[in-house]
């Protein structure tokens, strides 16, 4: 087994979730839930980067990435980056419910990533040698299946839970999981 990184940010998916979509969508609308799912799970969310090129004349070009946090304990840190890129995003306006609506036209893929920082306030990592090797002893032996188990695992499942529900938003046929 590799040894798990001190105040570093490391993957507990295998691979991020991905959903790919082509249509017509209320962006916003998903915008909103997705944001108002991760501040219900009380992370602290910010838009790290937002790119908008014209790239065609079928749309732009969006290239968007967030990074929501949460301080789980004096030792662990949950995070969730989630990276948007939409090709051909233009506005287009849908009766629904008998009214007009503006909605979004694209193609476009979500990356869900789910990480964890361990000693992320550095109290082993800035030590000597010594408070190295006992951190990752520490890590490794005796509280391994505590972060593994009570926050490795629930923020995966979380994780889960935000791509089941915007699938569900998009009216995907794959709207659910295993979990």
């Amino acid at each position: 087994m590799a040894p798990i990184p001190l105040s570093e940010k490391f993957d507990i998916l295998n691979a991020p979730l991905l959903i790919r979509y082509k249509g017509v969508f209320d962006y916003d609308g998903m915008y909103k839930m997705m944001h108002a799912w991760l501040i219900s799970k009380r992370f602290l969310f910010a838009e790290t980067s937002y790119k908008d090129k014209v790239s065609t004349p079928f749309g732009n070009e969006l290239e968007i990435s967030w990074t929501a946090e949460k301080k789980v304990s004096e030792f662990i840190k949950e995070y969730i980056d989630i990276e948007f890129e939409l090709w051909d995003h233009s506005e287009v306006e849908v009766i629904k419910d008998g009214k007009k609506v503006k909605n979004t036209k694209a193609r476009m893929n979500i990356r869900f990533f789910a990480k964890l920082e361990l000693d992320y306030s550095r109290k082993f990592t800035d030590g000597g040698t010594f408070a190295k090797k006992l951190g990752q002893f520490y890590v490794e032996n005796v509280i391994y299946w505590d972060w593994r188990i009570k926050y490795a695992n629930a923020l995966e499942y979380a994780v889960y839970d935000l791509h089941t529900k915007v699938k569900k938003y998009l009216n995907m046929d794959t709207g659910s999981n295993v979990y």
